[in-house]
């Protein structure tokens, strides 16, 4: 994930270089095809999460205990367009924060545990480890052409729900 940290007066549209901005800012989260140039697109999400809990030490009560929950994402995305002449046309850059929600629960605690220490007896083979390394999911999307993640045109921020934008004309 990258920081984002763009001045905007640093860079001139129509002069200043993607290999400018590359060196100064390292590489994109994505980056895809805008027409006859290019768009580039930084991500930032900091998500925190806020938990207190209750439990009581009180005969079977003391296997419960009673939480509750909040999680907010403080989010920056900078979009960044070049001409087909590799020259800044523009960049714009965008804070807001997303409630994640907020909620109560109530947990019950079951501990479950091997008496016996045998897991170096039984690792996972290493041509396992190996073979999942080198698979990719297959696409999902009728309209490929235009996913973000096939380096298909546009960008997409993370968090997008599946039934928005180029995602309505997808499979799922």
């Amino acid at each position: 994930m990258n920081t984002v940290a763009f001045n905007p007066a640093e860079y001139e549209p129509g002069k200043s270089s993607w290999n400018e901005l590359l060196a100064d800012l390292g590489p994109p989260d994505q980056m895809g095809d805008a027409g006859s140039g290019m768009v580039w697109l930084y991500e930032n999400i900091d998500v925190s999460e806020f938990q207190m809990g209750i439990r009581m030490n009180y005969q079977w009560i003391e296997l419960v205990k009673f939480v509750h929950a909040t999680a907010e994402a403080d989010r920056i995305a900078l979009i960044l367009t070049f001409d087909k002449d590799r020259k800044l046309k523009s960049g714009n850059i965008f804070e807001w924060k997303d409630d994640l929600g907020h909620d109560n629960a109530i947990q019950f605690f079951l501990v479950v545990s091997s008496l016996a220490d045998a897991d170096h007896l039984d690792p996972s083979p290493y041509q396992l480890q190996w073979g999942r390394s080198l698979l990719v999911d297959l696409p999902e999307g009728l309209n490929a052409q235009w996913v973000p993640e096939l380096n298909g045109k546009g960008v997409e921020l993370r968090g997008t729900p599946l039934k928005a934008g180029q995602h309505t004309l997808e499979m799922h």
